[in-house]
């Protein structure tokens, strides 16, 4: 019996001093409870009594909640102070509480706040009493401008004002005044600062906004002179006529920024080439065609060649051209500048002009030499002038936009005399003037050679007759 006493009490002992004793400071607001979790280390069972050294300051109570070994003590703040409150396993075990219980009589935020729209913040309230805790909820009176959750934390989701309402368990609260303002426009980039257009001519702007969270990207497109070009909302700017103006994206944000595009309007007078196709060893035609809208008196530019291929010459002279009513009005000037750069100058006969009737222009004969390989080149005309006649005498000169066309060099083809690349009656018909001595403006002699003798003769021409019937 001594034996199992003995082993009782030595194993007593040694669960309570499993078991430390604690002391614990604890700041409670008025009128709240608490739970007290540190009672579980006294042991299986937690505390099973306490002893309140002022219980008008604060009561405890314990539950017994169901499957649970260890017992739950609740503290309630009953008014501002100080209490001891000690719990027991039994009567070697001890936690004890210093509890402080503060009243909470105010709570400090912000009375306002500026935000942009897109930002987050989250409150951190401040009490009166440093160590005050309490439970706070949250609203915000207008959901539309931002949102609060229960920890604080604030969403923008419009532009505008919203009060933030912050309310403890004991109904004290503040506010505050939240604003959300838009992200301005910081820049605006156009796609083009310079541009240079023609009467009827397009040309599509666009604007690039930064930050790129900026709230309204939208921007009114303006032009400081319509009478030389407009725009409309999307960008798309039309020359209407000659002169300068600037066209201009303003933001919508009333940032103020802005971005311009200044912009050079000719009048549609100018000088096209058209595509051509020769083969190597060839003589084909270019054809350069004015568009005009005005008394164009005359005009002059540069044509560039690429290697190998030249304006073709007869006795020293340019093989070149006029059409339409400019042969009656007109006459050609030209000479070669260096290799692959030629010049031409278009002068008036008398005081008239040419004809503004579109299409009237020029030929110029065109040779690809027979190392040309085949393939595609640029032929541009360049450096180009107009003289153009106002009322009372008066002349301007106006420089068009380069124009540029290609050259499609193909393989010679026996009996394609005009290198158009196929064998037919206008072969036939080209043969039989060469023989006749009448030099057609389009002839390849190494093709006409049909039979390798050397000459183009009518044995020649019946041989591509042959062809075309398919003998």
């Amino acid at each position: 019996m001594r034996r199992i006493l003995l082993f009782l009490f030595l194993m007593n002992l040694f669960i309570i001093n499993s078991y430390s004793a604690e002391v614990f400071n604890l700041t409670v607001q008025l009128g709240e409870t608490v739970k007290v979790r540190s009672t579980e280390t006294l042991g299986y069972g937690g505390a099973s009594r306490c002893e309140i050294t002022d219980e008008t300051v604060v009561s405890s109570v314990k539950v017994d909640p169901y499957y649970t070994y260890n017992e739950e003590w609740y503290i309630t703040a009953l008014k501002p102070g100080t209490a001891t409150v000690t719990y027991y396993a039994d009567k070697y075990v001890k936690n004890t509480y210093i509890v402080t219980v503060v009243e909470l009589t105010a709570i400090s935020i912000p009375s306002s706040y500026v935000m942009s729209m897109g930002d987050k913040y989250t409150f951190t309230p401040t009490f009166t009493h440093p160590n005050a805790t309490t439970t706070l909820s949250w609203t915000s009176s207008n959901t539309s401008v931002a949102t609060i959750d229960s920890k604080g934390e604030l969403t923008t989701t419009g532009i505008g004002t919203t009060t933030i309402t912050c309310t403890a368990h004991n109904g004290v609260s503040a506010q505050c005044k939240v604003t959300v303002n838009p992200v301005l426009v910081s820049s605006i980039t156009l796609n083009k600062t310079e541009a240079e257009m023609v009467v009827g001519e397009n040309l599509n702007l666009t604007a690039t906004i930064a930050p790129d969270n900026a709230t309204d990207k939208s921007v009114t497109w303006s032009s400081t002179n319509e009478a030389v070009a407009v725009v409309d909302e999307n960008g798309l700017v039309t020359a209407v006529g000659s002169g300068t103006c600037q066209i201009k994206a303003t933001a919508n944000d009333g940032s103020g920024k802005t971005a311009s595009c200044l912009v050079t309007v000719e009048k549609n007078n100018k000088l096209t080439v058209t595509d051509m196709t020769q083969c190597s060893g060839g003589q084909g035609v270019l054809n350069v065609l004015l568009s005009d809208e005005e008394t164009i008196m005359g005009f002059q530019f540069d044509l560039q060649l690429p290697t190998g291929v030249t304006v073709a010459e007869k006795d020293g002279k340019l093989l070149a051209a006029l059409t339409g009513n400019a042969v009656n009005t007109h006459s050609i000037a030209s000479s070669k500048i260096s290799d692959g750069l030629y010049r031409f100058i278009v002068t008036p006969q008398g005081s008239r002009a040419i004809s503004n009737a579109n299409g009237d222009g020029m030929t110029i004969n065109i040779d690809v030499a027979d190392d040309v390989p085949t393939g595609t080149y640029d032929m541009t005309i360049k450096d180009i002038e107009m003289t153009v006649k106002h009322t009372g005498n008066v002349f301007e000169d106006i420089h068009p936009k380069d124009s540029k066309a290609t050259l499609t060099v193909t393989e010679a083809v026996m009996g394609d005399v005009n290198g158009d690349g196929r064998v037919s009656v206008t072969d036939v018909i080209s043969m039989n003037s060469y023989i006749l001595e009448e030099e057609p403006a389009q002839f390849i002699r190494k093709v006409a050679d049909m039979n390798g003798d050397g000459k183009v003769t009518i044995t020649d021409m019946v041989q591509v007759i042959d062809i075309i019937l398919g003998r």
